[in-house]
């Protein structure tokens, strides 16, 4: 799993996703630096970025044994049709994005919660997660900080289950399939 941060992200905050990536997926991380074009997919009369376009550009970086790559932003993004977005991603795809704009509060553990949660979210996504229903599961949908703090950082029983069978070809090795004896 790639992570990349744009846009001023505080140190502090870099590593605490990348372990809360690591504790949650299993997976291994690696944070990369990639140069971001000034401007990519700013709406100026909306004083924000498209989260669409980003994921587009996305699509063109490549990196040795990458799976999963996420993009963790300073700046507002939106989606047409919405307000703003927190984050978006290419379900079952590649590629998430998430913003760390709306998610600020002055509780360092509250916002870096937030963040955890939304990172959770949009990596679900690329695995094949879709909303859930269950307003406690990482994956049900917000449409505001307040929703946001309402659930939980973790997948419910039945996401967790179908997150598992979407993580399995990751995680397994070489190792864990013997062959059998002639």
């Amino acid at each position: 799993m790639y992570i990349v941060f744009f846009g001023g992200i505080e140190e502090r905050l870099i590593l605490a996703v990348s372990g809360n990536v690591r504790r949650t997926f299993r997976l291994g991380v690696r944070v990369s630096s990639v140069p971001f074009p000034p401007k990519l997919g700013y709406n100026p009369y909306r004083d924000q970025y498209h989260a669409g376009t980003i994921l587009r550009y996305m699509a063109g970086l490549d990196f040795p044994g990458l799976v999963k790559m996420l993009a963790v932003v300073s700046f507002d993004l939106y989606e047409e049709g919405l307000n703003f977005v927190f984050g978006e991603a290419d379900l079952g795809g590649r590629n998430a994005v998430v913003s760390i704009f709306r998610l600020k509060h002055g509780d360092e553990k509250v916002f870096f919660e937030r963040v955890f949660k939304e990172v959770n979210h949009e990596l679900g996504h690329c695995f094949g997660l879709t909303h859930c229903e269950d307003p406690s599961c990482v994956m049900s949908f917000s449409s505001s900080v307040v929703e946001v703090d309402r659930k939980g950082k973790d997948f419910c029983e039945t996401c967790r289950e179908s997150l598992g069978r979407a993580l399995r070809p990751f995680l397994e090795g070489p190792h864990q399939h013997p062959q059998k004896p002639e």
